[in-house]
């Protein structure tokens, strides 16, 4: 129990279940107008002010964060009709009407673009010969349904009826409104339309078939082939041959469908309901966005292609019972707005972590708001032993608040974060995030007992948070002692678990991890290369093995894919140690290999994989190692390469932090290669658009101390290239100005012996472009600044052998000639 006034005294735990209803209703009313919350809360919280409190402090919170404006995506389509041979040769001309060219043949007639030539203006049309397989006195009632059908309905998505008639040789015909495009999968394809772009796609067919059920029409043949997407980039649908009246099943007419768009009570002979429509509807979505081609025997819903919600959204559109159907089209049109919007889509079971999920992923800005919620619940980490061993409570009721609180701590650790390190501004979130999960990770690793598996759920817990510590060229907040720390705790726990349990392939994997999390550490922060290349290795052989056994096991793809990348990583960090041991030619190898290797892996594991980031990484990496091997040549295709791929991800996802950064090596490396061999506008180009992706970068997250240094270097060799051009004023002013950033980064971390050195790194390279300028007064004074901030760093912090060799022996040797002259 607390001890009031006590210097030891604790926190009481918080209201787990006040946290979830907060959150939910949160959730809720976040988005509405003022009014409307204040009416949302007294309803649905009245009498609880708690309850009302806590939703007023999220609000607040929001209130606090900085609005981004929506992004436009605006896409362009070119259709083209198609060209099935004609069954039927009608006369040239019908009415005013010329006949051009068929367009479209199928079982209930043929489609021929025709052109008005009367004279009174231009119009393409589209003129529909009905066929008869029973008979010219089948055939009127079919024509009088399908126009008495069409004229009922006005809406932009459907085809407009003009005109009709009979042909003198008895054949009958409809006049409609030409559509000059693509059937919607031809032209989703062709278009290479992503799934948001597919998804809004499906949306206006929707819009279009609820306008048509709302006047009575059930379709009854939905599918791409009579859904047309024009060159206006509006979509159309077309065919209204087997269509209904709701209230008038006219059974002597056609009873055609497409068999794999059916559904199972067509199939069995039913009448035609709007739930079939909804069905045919739902196929179309697996066929649109997932890729899947439907047969007759029934759609296949593949929730690796759909993504888990689409997934769900289309098993309800095509369930085999049309009661467990959406009731409508407006209602399944509803969950696909939900999906595009990231809300919460009624097909996936409710739940207050999916609901938080899908805020966080809506309202990636508004991060004062996340910030508040994830420090009102994340106190709850600090507490954990104390809701496992509260001895007033049951066992199993301790169990259950115990299992909620690991399952919030891991939310936290892992899906948020991860979605908070690619979104922008979010840098002090995260670590105050780290402080608390490392208390609640000390306090788990307490009351592990004898439970293997709570032991490793604790080492997976601390790899990951070393990764978020300090774990350089990974998205950190910069803390590496204590990312060595941890990880070095997850290697012990963790390789004493393998040993016992040898055949978890899991645990295996999770230890192969952790190795190539320290094999980065030991390299790029103790700079010990044999150590790092040593763990490196030992992290390929453990993923290898881990990844084998799970291909046997048959483990989910998304698993076999992260061990995929894992052994790719593992890899390159030792083709990193190859190269800086001069061994450049084995560095490339290694490079190559996975170059070639990801590509082939088989589709489904390739699909959750960022191809267009890893290829574009070891692309750069492969850049690195042919330019140190003397072959220039090679270095600028690979570093085009990797520009490629890193370009494209970006036009996935413009805010991709990861991406964003690879772009910038790219463009980086491209200018610096051009500088070199002389091509010096070519190469200012590349630096300058390097320089704005860094300032993206930088802009984007503020805090992010790695992006301000990797933005000061490119700077730097912006500069050189200008030097080298012989614009030197321009060279000195863009030193000048990255000195400025440097130096107030270092203000803001007076304490870090690494900001003290970025600030003085630029002062030679300053004063060597004054000289050269024949500015040597200027030039003497920075070099005397430079050699004095040295030295308070050498008296605070001690200086390397390479900052001792390099930078102060070479100063105080250029500064001789100042003193001869001072003296």
């Amino acid at each position: 129990m607390p001890m009031s006034g006590s210097d030891n005294a604790v926190a009481s735990p918080p209201d787990l279940e006040l946290e979830r209803e907060a959150l939910a209703l949160f959730c809720d009313v976040v988005e509405l107008e003022a009014d409307a919350v204040e009416d949302a809360l007294q309803q649905r919280a009245a009498g609880r002010p708690a309850l009302v409190a806590r939703v007023r402090e999220l609000l607040a919170a929001d209130a606090a964060a900085t609005p981004a404006g929506p992004m436009r995506v605006e896409t362009t389509w070119v259709m083209l009709p198609d060209d099935d041979p004609p069954s039927a040769l009608p006369p040239e001309r019908v009415g005013p009407y010329r006949l051009r060219e068929l367009i479209g043949s199928g079982g209930m007639g043929s489609v021929y673009r025709a052109d008005r030539d009367d004279g009174l203006f231009e119009q393409a049309v589209a003129v529909k010969f009905v066929r008869s397989a029973r008979g010219a006195a089948a055939v009127q009632p079919l024509v009088d349904a399908e126009r008495r059908l069409l004229a009922r309905m006005q809406h932009p998505g459907i085809a407009r009826i003009l005109d009709g008639g009979c042909t003198d040789n008895g054949l009958h015909y409809l006049v409609m409104e030409f559509v000059d495009g693509r059937a919607l999968d031809e032209h989703a394809r062709a278009a290479a339309l992503d799934r948001p772009a597919r998804v809004t796609l499906l949306r206006e067919v929707c819009a279009a078939v609820a306008h048509a059920h709302g006047h009575g029409v059930i379709h009854c043949d939905l599918k791409p082939a009579n859904i047309l997407v024009g060159n206006d980039g509006r979509v159309r649908l077309i065919d209204f041959g087997v269509a209904r009246l709701q209230d008038i099943i006219d059974g002597a007419l056609p009873q055609g469908y497409t068999p794999a768009y059916a559904s199972p009570q067509r199939v069995a002979g039913g009448a035609p309901t709007v739930a079939d429509d909804v069905y045919a509807l739902g196929v179309v979505l697996c066929e649109l966005v997932g890729g899947a081609v439907p047969v007759p025997s029934g759609v296949q819903v593949d929730e690796s292609a759909l993504g888990v919600e689409l997934a769900a959204v289309a098993r309800r559109a095509t369930a085999a019972d049309a009661a467990d159907r959406y009731a409508t089209v407006a209602a399944f049109d509803d969950d696909l707005r939900r999906w595009l919007e990231n809300r919460p889509v009624d097909a996936v079971p409710d739940g207050w972590r999916y609901r938080l999920h899908k805020l966080v992923q809506r309202r990636p800005w508004h991060t004062a708001a996340a910030a508040a919620a994830v420090g009102g619940i994340a106190v709850s980490l600090a507490v954990i032993s104390l809701l496992y061993s509260r001895a007033e409570q049951s066992r199993q009721e301790a169990e259950r608040r115990f299992a909620e609180v690991r399952s919030l701590a891991n939310y936290l650790l892992f899906d948020l974060d991860r979605q908070l390190e690619s979104t922008p501004g979010t840098t002090p979130i995260r670590r105050q995030m780290v402080g608390r999960a490392q208390a609640y990770l000390d306090a788990l690793a307490q009351h592990t007992g004898t439970s293997a598996e709570l032991k490793r759920e604790v080492a997976v817990g601390l790899a990951r948070l070393g990764e978020v510590q300090g774990v350089p060229g990974r998205p950190n907040v910069g803390e590496p002692g204590a990312a060595g720390r941890n990880l070095e705790r997850a290697e012990a726990l963790l390789g004493a678990l393998t040993t016992e349990q040898p055949s978890r392939w899991a645990w295996r994997g999770d230890l192969g991890q952790v190795r190539y999390l320290l094999a980065l550490l030991y390299g790029g922060r103790d700079n010990d290369i044999r150590r790092q290349l040593a763990m490196a290795r030992d992290a390929e052989t453990l993923t290898a093995a881990a990844l084998r056994d799970a291909e046997q096991a048959g483990a989910p793809v998304e698993r076999l894919a992260e061990l995929q990348v894992q052994l790719t990583s593992a890899r390159l960090v030792q083709a990193d140690a190859h190269r800086h041991m001069k061994d450049h030619a084995a560095a490339l190898a290694l490079q190559r290999a996975e170059e070639a290797r990801l590509p082939a892996l088989p589709e489904a594991v390739r699909r959750p994989i960022e191809m267009d980031y890893q290829l574009g990484r070891i692309a750069l990496l492969a850049g690195d190692s042919s330019y140190y091997l003397d072959r220039k040549a090679d270095a600028m295709q690979a570093y085009r390469r990797g520009a490629a791929h890193f370009d494209r991800g970006l036009a996935a996802q413009p805010l991709h932090r990861k991406m964003l950064t690879g772009a910038m090596h790219a463009r980086w490396f491209v200018g610096s290669l051009l500088g070199e061999t002389g091509q010096h506008d070519q190469a200012l180009a590349e630096m300058a658009r390097a320089e704005a992706l860094g300032q993206q970068l930088r802009l984007l997250d503020p805090d992010n101390r790695q992006a301000g240094r990797e933005l000061s270097s490119v700077r730097a060799d912006h500069a050189g290239v200008l030097a080298s051009a012989g614009r030197l004023p321009e060279a000195i002013r863009l030193v000048e100005a990255d000195l400025v950033d440097r130096e107030a980064r270092l203000r803001q971390s007076p304490e870090s012996a690494e900001a003290a050195r970025d600030a003085v790194v630029p002062l030679r390279l300053l004063a060597d472009y004054l000289e050269q300028a024949g500015r040597r007064a200027d030039a003497c004074r920075v070099r005397e600044r430079a050699l004095a901030a040295w030295l308070a760093i050498d008296h605070r912090w001690g200086l390397t052998a390479f900052d001792r060799e390099g930078d102060v022996v070479q100063l105080r040797r250029a500064s001789l000639p100042c003193r001869r002259r001072a003296g």
